[in-house]
């Protein structure tokens, strides 16, 4: 996972009006490797190599429960929104996912509400 002092969280224009059909950019999603829901979410964020500029990128996260009921995460990182979208879209239910335990994620689901007070 990327060291958190790398990734600056902003706020982020969603493309959903201009892509038809796509799903919340975060969500309960149906795993189809493992039969179980993920919670799949993204985020912008800068990252600097050394010295050079920093340079925008779009981290796409999949949340899930391994044998201990512990939350695992998978990142993926992409260059524009576009891919981030897509990805989460078509291939983030397809993937394989690290010491994921499909019992406990169904059973204890990753619930995250993004409603402000």
């Amino acid at each position: 996972m990327l060291q958190e002092s790398r990734i600056q969280n902003e706020p982020i224009q969603t493309l959903r009006d201009s892509r038809p059909n796509v799903m919340l950019p975060e969500s309960t999603r149906h795993h189809q490797l493992y039969d179980c829901p993920v919670y799949v979410w993204y985020a912008s964020g800068w990252i600097r190599f050394k010295k050079a500029q920093p340079q925008r990128r779009w981290f796409v996260y999949i949340e899930y429960r391994d044998r201990t009921r512990a939350s695992q995460y998978h990142l993926s990182e992409f260059d524009t929104p576009t891919c981030a979208l897509d990805f989460m879209d078509n291939e983030a239910i397809h993937l394989a996912l690290p010491d994921i335990c499909p019992k406990q994620t169904r059973t204890y689901p990753i619930v995250k509400s993004t409603t402000l007070k």
